[in-house]
């Protein structure tokens, strides 16, 4: 199974479980400022770990390379999506933020996590070839 799809579904679903939560208990401005904050980090994690899972032939540096690409415009897209709810009145910025924060920091370590592996496979193949 593809390590992004592996992460893919826990997170859904522990955000999913928060935001019915927040809607049960009449928060739905919550909801949305949490879905919100969850939204991005989830699909920059997932579509950066599925583009490197389907690289073949990578050397080291080509590797090292894309990751640092990946985090440069994880960083990017964040700082956008962060200036965009905040500039929007209909936001509610401490739930915005803290899901931010916690989805960005889980999602991060949880690709770092997956990554291991593949990156290990690139290494043994580059002393393979040498």
């Amino acid at each position: 199974m593809n390590p992004a799809v592996k992460i893919l579904a826990p997170a859904v679903i522990l955000n999913g479980l928060a935001i019915v939560g927040l809607l049960i208990t009449n928060r739905g401005t919550w909801a949305v400022a949490i879905l919100a904050g969850a939204l991005l980090p989830i699909v920059i994690s997932t579509v950066s770990l599925w583009l490197f899972s389907r690289q073949h032939g990578l050397t080291f540096k080509k590797a090292q390379a894309f990751m640092l690409y990946s985090f440069m415009a994880k960083i990017m897209l964040i700082g956008l999506w962060v200036v965009l709810m905040v500039t929007s009145e209909n936001i509610e910025l401490l739930p915005f933020i803290s899901s931010l924060l916690i989805n960005f920091l889980a999602w991060h370590l949880s690709e770092a996590y997956h990554i291991r592996p593949l990156l290990e496979q690139v290494v043994s193949e580059n002393l393979e070839n040498e």
